[in-house]
């Protein structure tokens, strides 16, 4: 059978959380039609060695195709990603993080999607949960409103989404910063035409205080470059270019509060000073395409909050 769906799995430093993960593989994506493609980024530790040892022990009852790419060095998760984009054979491309889980009814809600192949993008939910996972997967499917202003309004993650391989036209994650899953789904969303969201919770998302995303440092900037630098490149692709700038006015504001938890002082100012110049890259373009007052003083605001930052 032909790979229909790859889904792209980096591992590093996630022992603990390696079991619930494939075992929600093995119930929820196990067809011949599925390929899981593991990125050991360098791990010090065994997690990619649990991956392997899963696999040969279920050997009889695993019928999704595995990979194992083991990367010379610790290169960090966009660089992990953008190693299996380049061997991924399915139509489809998902993306699952090593510390989270999918649900049972993974494959059979998307299947029919993947087959038809009629949308450049297949959206679907996420659940929280932070030690137990959720016990069972809701079978109601609904078909709710999307667009290519998606990620804006339902978030950034890569992993509540399928991507056809053909649109993507080699689409990489920018290496060496966090918070890729921004600069990837505005490129994505710009170059669908046609995109479809599904009600069905089909990832659980492991909240975990040591996570990368969870601290607060002046790298938080990266939240706010990734998305100005997308947008920058991407402007002329939206047919609202008022409400995309709009949009990154707002998750400006939302940065910039959000930075003042930074707790070293030092580092704090950094992260103001960085994000006024990833401010003033993206001032002209905002203006350009946006004339609302409103707008303007919020974008505004970002610049008074940066400035007081900057000093306390």
């Amino acid at each position: 059978m032909p790979i229909k769906l790859s889904l792209i799995c980096p591992v590093y430093k996630v022992a603990e959380f390696i079991p619930d993960l494939m075992q929600s593989l093995l119930q929820g994506a196990n067809s011949d039609q599925v390929e899981i493609i593991f990125v050991d980024d360098c791990c010090p530790e065994n997690s990619i060695s649990l991956c392997e040892s899963f696999i040969l022990e279920h050997k009889s009852s695993i019928k999704f195709n595995s990979t194992i790419i083991k990367q010379p060095n610790n290169k960090g998760q966009a660089a992990a990603r953008n190693a299996a984009l380049l061997i991924a054979k399915g139509e489809y491309i998902g993306f699952i993080d090593s510390d989270d889980a999918i649900a049972s009814n993974y494959w059979n809600a998307l299947s029919s999607y993947v087959t038809a192949a009629t949308n450049d993008i297949i959206e679907f939910s996420f659940e929280e949960f932070t030690s137990v996972m959720p016990a069972s997967a809701s079978l109601a499917l609904v078909e709710l409103e999307s667009s290519n202003l998606n990620p804006f309004h339902s978030g950034f993650f890569v992993w509540t989404r399928l991507y056809r391989k053909s649109m993507l036209d080699g689409l990489t994650f920018p290496e060496g910063m966090i918070y890729e899953d921004v600069f990837y789904n505005v490129q994505a969303f710009s170059k669908a035409s046609t995109t479809v969201k599904i009600s069905s919770v089909l990832v659980y998302y492991r909240k975990r205080a040591g996570s990368t995303t969870s601290i607060r440092t002046s790298t938080y900037s990266h939240l706010l470059l990734n998305l100005v630098n997308s947008v920058k490149d991407t402007i002329e692709l939206f047919d609202h270019k008022n409400i995309v700038t709009a949009e990154v006015a707002r998750f400006s504001l939302l940065t910039v509060l959000k930075g003042s938890k930074i707790k070293d002082r030092t580092d704090r100012h950094l992260f103001y000073r960085q994000c006024l110049k990833i401010n003033d890259s993206f001032k002209p373009l905002f203006l350009k395409y946006n004339d609302s007052i409103v707008e303007r003083l919020k974008f505004s605001l970002t610049y008074f909050c940066c400035f007081i930052g900057r000093v306390f």
